[in-house]
């Protein structure tokens, strides 16, 4: 069978690279998944690349579902867009699109636009950034990770696998100058259930950074959304609902939401 995230990779980029697949999808394309509910891309930062993508939706029939318009305005500010359609199968096709994708630098971002594209080839999220971007507050994306890790050369592997005994067997080889505290207790001669609670310490920190990022805009975009859902724009034709999504957008949502440090201070909104 077919994948059809595959297919809409490359159909987006047909005209030139916009679009880079990644999350569930792109775990697929590297084997550690069998599949995955939707699909995820990072976007370039642009108009005309926004516009590209809108006009394959729209040949698709898709529709927006909650979320920031695909605008650079939003997306720039770390928003993302979400739109489905059914296929010829009557599936539900979900697909989102970000510019700045979480724990990723923006630079790194738009360095996959950079240079031609190769002739053929599926646009996809490198290894290690899709590692990066995987580390969220969802536990089952921590043994995805350690899949992914296994992928990458071993001095490499060493700073991302959730695996203490990836994390022991490598630790003699390549462990010297590793500052990450799984690695450095597996220095300690320590026990594999030592590696594992720090392994466990590590992943509690990141699943919270997560949880606090998405807190920052859930409670930005908190009125946006109750105005989105209330106004029926998620069932209109794109054409007709995305000029309406950003009148909505730029009465109810800032592009740009607080950043973490600055919206903990303020204390939790009544």
């Amino acid at each position: 069978m077919r994948n059809v995230y595959f297919d809409l990779t490359r159909e987006f980029n047909a005209r030139g690279r916009i679009a880079i697949l990644t999350s569930g999808q792109a775990a697929v394309f590297y084997r550690t998944a069998i599949m995955s509910k939707d699909g995820d891309w990072i976007l370039a930062e642009s108009a005309e690349a926004c516009e590209r993508i809108l006009e394959v939706l729209a040949a698709h029939n898709a529709r927006y579902r909650p979320g920031a318009p695909l605008d650079i305005r939003w997306l720039g500010g770390g928003w993302s867009s979400h739109f489905e359609f059914p296929d010829e199968a009557g599936r539900r096709i979900r697909c989102d699109f970000m510019t700045r994708p979480p724990r990723l630098d923006a630079a790194v971002a738009r360095g996959y636009f950079d240079g031609p594209a190769e002739p053929g080839r599926l646009e996809v999220v490198g290894l290690e950034d899709l590692i990066l971007m995987k580390r969220t507050q969802r536990l089952k994306d921590y043994a995805v990770i350690g899949e992914l890790a296994r992928l990458l050369p071993p001095e490499r592997e060493i700073l991302f696998t959730t695996d203490p005994d990836r994390i022991l067997e490598l630790v003699p080889a390549h462990g010297a100058d590793v500052a990450r505290l799984p690695v450095q207790v597996a220095r300690t001669e320590a026990t594999r259930e030592d590696v594992a609670i720090a392994l466990t310490r590590e992943t509690l920190a990141l699943q919270e950074a997560d949880a606090h990022r998405l807190r920052v805009y859930q409670r930005a975009g908190k009125a946006y959304l109750e105005h989105l859902r209330a106004s029926g724009i998620t069932g209109l034709p794109l054409a007709e609902a995305h000029p309406r999504m950003l009148r909505l957008a730029e009465e109810w949502l800032p592009p740009h939401p607080p950043p973490p440090a600055e919206e903990a201070t303020r204390g939790t909104p009544e």
